[in-house]
């Protein structure tokens, strides 16, 4: 069964929500614990850098966030209405670089196994999230 869409606003406050919501994408697929668990953090990341970079903190904009299930794969869309960015300049930081923050697209990419970015809007962006059940 895919859940109806869940929308939000861009503030923090609401990332327990999408927690909650990509728990229970995931248990439809009956994804393993630490698979789930990086589901959960990837996509909770991925929200909080359309609140940071996108909406540059205005915690008044929406972010809808859908969920396709089938039996061997999750997909998740994040969609946007804030500030475009450039795919190809979405890059984390050296690993080697060891501070606080910077590795978010670099969790994203590690914990799926498709990222898209779809810019072919007026205003935001589409990030598509693939899982595969393997």
């Amino acid at each position: 069964m895919t859940p109806p869409p869940l929308t939000i606003k861009s503030d923090p406050r609401h990332l327990a929500e999408v927690r909650t919501f990509v728990r229970s994408v995931a248990a439809e697929v009956c994804f393993e614990e630490q698979t789930t668990f990086h589901l959960t953090l990837a996509v909770n990341e991925a929200c909080a850098n359309i609140m940071r970079h996108a909406y540059s903190g205005d915690t008044s904009q929406d972010i809808i966030i859908s969920a396709t299930v089938s039996p061997d794969a999750v997909e998740f869309r994040l969609r946007d209405y804030g500030r475009q960015v450039d795919p190809a300049c979405l890059k984390s930081r050296d690993l080697d670089d060891v501070r606080p923050g910077g590795l978010g697209c670099f969790l994203i990419r590690q914990t799926f196994d498709e990222v898209e970015y779809n810019t072919n809007f007026p205003t935001g962006t589409e990030l598509r999230l693939l899982k595969r059940r393997r």
